[in-house]
């Protein structure tokens, strides 16, 4: 695991939203339904690099998962598609490759974050897919960026 801690400024991405659960196949199976109308997407930000954000749906079995790609100022959202801005903030970044994701996760979930001091703050977190990734190699890395806020010294 690396682990980096930086300030994100707010962004915009457009993509392709499924609601389903944690570690669902469903979320692998969206990627190609995004790739191939990637193309339908204007202004974007970062070329040949996408997002996969997600956030909880009111209770810890519920998902939200967008396939997406940054966009530089809102435009026309093609049919079928949605268009979200995450907020700036604090974000942890951590790298793993993609045969490990899932590990990851829970890496972040169950050890890294409650003994690091840091709270998840409100908003998204997502997955970052840069211009090296190919989704073929099980070693490609993928980064996870997570909102993070100081603890409360009372908890």
């Amino acid at each position: 695991m690396t682990l980096k801690i930086f300030e994100r400024p707010a962004f915009t991405v457009v993509g392709m939203e499924i609601v389903t659960r944690p570690r669902s196949p469903d979320i692998p199976g969206l990627w190609p339904k995004f790739v191939a109308r990637i193309d339908e997407i204007e202004n974007m930000r970062e070329p040949m690099v996408s997002y996969g954000v997600m956030w909880n749906g009111g209770s810890r079995d519920v998902l939200h998962y967008l396939a997406s790609a940054a966009v530089a100022k809102p435009a026309r959202v093609p049919q079928g598609m949605t268009m979200l801005t995450l907020p700036a903030g604090t974000y942890a970044s951590f790298s793993y490759p993609l045969s490990q994701l899932g590990n990851g996760f829970g890496e972040i979930f169950g050890r890294w974050l409650p003994a690091s001091g840091y709270a998840q703050a409100l908003g998204p977190f997502f997955e970052r897919y840069d211009e090296t990734f190919n989704p073929g190699n099980a070693d490609s890395m993928v980064e996870i960026c997570l909102p993070i806020k100081k603890r409360d010294a009372a908890h």
